[in-house]
């Protein structure tokens, strides 16, 4: 090690072993912070001792030794290059006494023998001084044992007649417990003192250089290692070798960052040093910088005086400044010094002092997490309080920890179920999978009466959560038997909530049992005339059935009611998604997609997976309402990343359905395909979102051209919300959608039934009325002449432009275009038609067409507006395109053609599709135009019956031979 900014301190040691070689013996003291570079300079004045021609006895005293009698005098005579003589008598010497000292030691008094052969061992030393100089060096002298600390004192006392010198290091404010042999040294005239300072900052950059680092001896690097070391030569000397360590990698950061090597200096400099300072390091590091002194003290159960020294001793060694730790590395060097056991035994006493002295639980429950178990009644209580704080603040990690540690301490059952019910209210935060593993034991508590009401619905909506419905619908009837007859003698409120979940059971679960299903729509009237709504549940609960009314104006006012008034937690959630719903249903898009964009940002700053999931997966319906086709597709991947497939339990079905919705109208596929291809409950198709899952993998089918299995998934959700009595067009228009399909299979009449229907349902006061409106406008206009489409075509398009559909406003302008063309006016028909295509490419929709947006109410794939003059012919099919066309244009059914081609119905369904966009046409009718010559069938030749047996026969095919993405459905 290079010595660096000490000459003075060598001057001193210079003159006094020049006096000792005069025959002026004389003592001196070096005492310094731990690893101040004390040891290096006793080391570096040995070399100089012994080139001067003096004897250097030399010896390092060890705590583990400290009460090895004469361990140190043994290590200076014995490992002296003594006469043989004199070795034997030395060794002879150090034995008699060490035995005797152990046969009969008692504290403060030496045996008689001790004292009688202290001079002879002594002696020794004196006569060899007679014919050189002797240096004695003792370093770490504090840890010296008492035996060995009177040869020294019994040698300082004859200094002035012999060539003796005496070295003592040691290390500063160490030697409270060897007060006699400072007083005894500090009063004797040859006696000198000499303190070690930490290193200044040009003696860093001295060490810096001396160790190879002139390349990169900075002033800022210069200063942070004195900053940072605290000029202690021991903790430079180790951040040096950590930066050189980071150079040699290729890859290290350009400052400072203190690594293994200034943790490994830091714990040697802590076992070097005493005892007190040592715990006092520790205790410190445990409890943190603002931790008051007295309560540092209680922690060490000492004084405040053996404190302060130690903190001092700290301080100088360069790891503390003003009481506190240079470095956050030093205060981990240091905790990573310490025994595990001993860790956690601290850890329980600082937990045990500030619970005592008032701190807040989430204090003390950072201590009691680390520390090892504490039988106490306030330790279960403080986990507890800390945990539901920790919750309170979004620290759910930390909540989570601490109940966990309250559930391996507790040992009271009731106590127990309390614990268990919010480990899975904070889990399910992060992810409802991890805390489905409760819900047994949890279900069990409740059908015993262990439950709160509280706990007990927040338990039914976890069970329909995972589609575990038989438990929940237990759980809930069991509740309410328990407090039947309460009502009137202080429980409503319990009587509430249970209304609250029936009510969110009928607008998200309306696939219940005929029963419950009923039960949950009506409840009970005269209750909830006689208590006003207050909490956010009792509201969306009133917003709910508004919504299954069908009372426009009044859902939108109660949705907002609910999203001004109420503050985003565990508690609330279920009532902010419900309002956010309802503004989609009641088509203000924007008014929602403002509220999506707020609490998804606050979702996010409060790290919650599971609301922002949640959240996200509403802000994508919304996008891809109002057409925003890539911002959809980020919000439902988003949902789908923030929590894995299986914490989604039925809810899954929302994602998936907006995602592939989005992905059809993009054109891609196979991506669509790819998100069908994921498992859903099968309790999810009892739900509203296994609806939007349904027609969404009905419009797909549309696209991917297999109009018959799309026609299945409309008609089954039709089957399902005639049959639940949830006929909501704003949220599925099936009859809409099934038009579409009827449409694309050549059916008009029965497009135009269908929407004819959808229309007289949606009447102008409807939830949701617009959107569904426009959409089954266009989709009645497609299915009549040219002459007729143009008005429903132009009130769609002011309706949808109102609303904010551009997706759907494209296609209705594309499809007046195409009206308009049809009916011989070129210029208007080519200005719609570029609008309509400016519009599909601000949505993302790829060029040349608008692709089917199911959401939007859109499935009929139709082609953009073509240059103005191009006219596509025959030509452009394929051999097989252009043999399935050419029979459909002879009025065959998709039935016929497959058993003349020997090809399957779904093979048929593909052509066809291909063979529309390609020549430009929506139905069959349209082909023989573009197909000419073609004979055009006779009327009465049967295509009516042959449709209808050819839908028939596809709907069985379609199911047969839909591939992985044609799940069973629940009917």
């Amino acid at each position: 090690m290079n010595l660096v900014d000490r000459g003075e301190e060598f001057s001193i040691m210079d003159g006094m072993l020049n006096a000792c070689m005069a025959g002026h013996g004389g003592v001196l003291l070096v005492s310094g912070a731990v690893a101040s570079g004390k040891t290096a300079l006793l080391r570096a004045f040995s070399a100089r001792a012994s080139a001067a021609g003096a004897l250097f006895l030399q010896a390092t005293a060890s705590e583990a030794e400290s009460d090895l009698p004469l361990g140190v005098m043994g290590q200076l005579l014995l490992g002296a290059d003594l006469p043989g003589a004199d070795a034997k008598r030395a060794a002879r010497l150090v034995d008699l006494i060490a035995v005797a000292a152990q046969i009969r030691r008692a504290e403060g008094v030496l045996p008689a023998v001790v004292m009688n052969e202290i001079p002879k061992l002594c002696g020794i030393v004196l006569e060899q001084a007679r014919e050189r100089p002797v240096v004695l060096s003792i370093d770490d002298v504090h840890h010296a044992d008492g035996h060995s600390l009177e040869c020294v004192l019994y040698l300082a006392r004859r200094l002035d007649a012999s060539r003796i010198l005496v070295v003592l290091g040691e290390n500063s404010g160490f030697l409270a417990g060897n007060t006699r042999l400072h007083a005894d040294l500090l009063r004797l005239p040859g006696c000198r003192n000499i303190r070690l300072g930490p290193l200044e900052r040009h003696g860093v950059a001295e060490m810096i250089s001396g160790f190879g680092g002139e390349g990169w001896g900075t002033r800022q690097l210069v200063a942070d290692v004195h900053r940072t070391g605290g000029g202690n030569p021991l903790l430079t000397r180790a951040l040096i070798e950590d930066r050189r360590a980071s150079d040699a990698d290729g890859c290290g950061p350009t400052g400072l960052v203190p690594g293994e090597a200034f943790a490994q200096a830091v714990a040697t400099g802590l076992y070097r040093s005493d005892v007190s300072t040592r715990h006092t390091a520790w205790a410190l590091a445990v409890v943190g910088p603002d931790v008051p002194l007295a309560e540092l003290v209680e922690v060490l159960g000492t004084s405040r005086e053996s404190v302060h020294r130690s903190l001092r001793a700290l301080n100088d060694a360069g790891l503390l400044d003003s009481g506190w730790f240079r470095h956050e590395a030093g205060r981990t060097a240091v905790l990573r010094s310490m025994e595990p056991a001993h860790r956690a035994r601290l850890e329980a006493r600082v937990a045990q002092v500030l619970h005592e002295h008032g701190e807040a639980a989430t204090v003390v429950v950072q201590h009691l997490i680390a520390a090892e178990p504490i039988d106490a009644p306030w330790a279960l209580g403080t986990l507890l309080e800390a945990a539901e704080r920790a919750l309170a603040d979004d620290e759910v990690e930390l909540a989570l920890t601490c109940l966990r540690a309250a559930r391996d301490t507790c040992t009271d059952a009731r106590q127990s179920v309390a614990i268990r019910e919010a480990l899975t209210r904070a889990e399910w935060r992060l992810n409802p999978a991890t805390a489905a593993r409760h819900l047994p034991e949890l279900t069990a508590d409740a059908l015993h009466g262990g439950l709160g009401n509280r706990h007990t619905v927040e338990l039914v909506g976890h069970l329909l959560w995972f589609g575990q419905v038989d438990p929940a619908l237990e759980i809930l009837g069991a509740a309410e038997q328990a407090g039947t007859g309460t009502e009137l003698s202080g429980q409503p409120e319990a009587s509430r909530r249970l209304d609250c979940v029936r009510s969110w059971m009928a607008y998200e679960y309306p696939g219940l049992p005929g029963s419950a299903r009923a039960r949950a729509r009506h409840g009970d009237a005269e209750r909830r005339a006689r208590t006003p709504a207050r909490s956010p549940h009792q509201r969306a609960a009133i917003l709910m059935k508004a919504v299954l009314d069908g009372a426009g104006e009044d859902v939108v006012a109660r949705a907002e009611q609910i999203l001004q008034s109420t503050r985003l937690d565990d508690g609330t959630l279920t009532a902010l998604v419900v309002a956010l719903n309802s503004l989609v249903l009641a088509d203000r898009l924007d008014t929602a997609a403002l509220w999506c964009e707020t609490l998804c940002k606050e979702a996010a700053e409060r790290h919650a997976p599971m609301w922002q999931a949640l959240l996200a997966a509403v802000r994508a319906r919304v996008e891809l309402r109002l057409g925003g086709l890539a911002a959809a597709e980020e919000s439902a991947r988003l949902a789908l990343t923030l929590v894995p497939a299986e914490g989604w339990g039925v809810a899954i079905a929302s994602p998936i359905a907006t995602a592939v919705c989005t992905l059809t109208a993009m054109g891609r596929l196979d991506e669509a395909a790819a998100q069908l291809s994921a498992s859903v409950p099968e309790s999810a198709f009892c739900t509203s979102d296994g609806l939007l899952y349904l027609r969404a993998r009905g419009h797909y089918y549309l696209a991917a051209g297999r109009p018959y299995a799309a026609l299945d998934d409309f008609h089954t959700c039709g089957d399902l919300m005639t049959r639940w009595e949830f006929d909501l067009p704003a949220l599925v228009p099936w009859r809409t959608d099934a038009a579409q399909a009827h449409l694309l299979l050549g059916d008009d009449d029965r497009a135009r039934t269908l929407a004819q229907e959808q229309l007289a349902l949606v009447g102008g006061a409807n939830a949701g009325g617009d959107w569904t409106r426009g959409v089954s406008l266009r989709v009645l206009a497609s299915a009549l002449t040219p002459g007729r489409r143009l008005p429903l075509l132009g009130e769609a398009i002011d309706i949808l432009r109102e609303r904010g559909h551009r997706v759907e406003l494209a296609r209705a302008t594309d499809e007046l275009a195409r009206a308009h063309r049809e009916l011989g006016n070129g210029g208007r028909a080519r200005a719609l038609a570029r609008k309509a295509q400016q519009l599909g490419r601000e949505c993302g929709v790829p060029v040349p067409r608008v692709s089917p947006v199911a959401d939007t109410g859109s499935s009929l794939p139709a082609e953009q507006p073509w240059p103005s003059g191009a006219r596509r012919g025959a030509d452009e099919l394929s051999d097989a395109e252009l043999r399935v066309a050419t029979l459909a244009a002879r009025g065959h059914t998709n039935r016929q053609i497959a058993d003349k081609l020997f090809i399957t119905i779904s093979t048929v369904e593909q052509h066809l599709t291909r063979a529309y966009r390609k020549l430009a046409v929506q139905r069959r009718a349209d082909l023989v135009g573009k197909l000419s010559p073609v004979p055009v069938p006779v009327a009465g030749s049967g295509r009516g019956e042959g449709r209808q047996e050819g839908r028939q026969e596809g709907r069985r095919e379609g199911r047969k031979d839909s591939g992985p993405c044609d799940r069973l459905r629940v009917v």
